[in-house]
């Protein structure tokens, strides 16, 4: 049990190896909750609380699920962005457009009318 925890003084060594006197006083601790009838969750608890998070050799990660959403979520709007920077058409190019010759010929004839309406006036 003491091998999955971090001896709190600044040592930093394992419980279980570490000979410093905060490490015997927290063994004796672990000790006298283990007569108690304490379990290993009540003990790691109780550790915790005492000396905190840190005291775990191996502590809980926290869940992650908000990165991960958030990540999927960016690359979502990138991948959607990047879409639409792709299919933007091109506005210079102007597309055949069928019976261009009639509009083109609609065209020169309403602005001969209107430069002549212009100049009569």
């Amino acid at each position: 049990m003491t091998s999955h925890l971090i001896c709190p003084c600044e040592c930093a060594m394992v419980i279980s190896t570490c000979d410093c006197s905060t490490a015997v006083q927290v063994k004796k601790e672990i000790n006298s909750m283990k007569d108690a009838g304490f379990s290993e969750n009540q003990i790691f608890s109780a550790l915790q609380a005492e000396y905190g998070k840190e005291i775990l050799a191996h502590p809980e990660k926290d869940s992650s699920i908000t990165l991960w959403a958030g990540g999927i979520l960016f690359v979502i709007t990138f991948v959607f962005l990047g879409y639409i920077a792709i299919k933007k058409p091109d506005l210079r190019i102007i597309h055949d457009i069928p019976d261009k010759q009639k509009y083109e010929q609609q065209f020169e004839e309403e602005y001969q009318k209107f430069v002549s309406e212009v100049e009569e006036k």
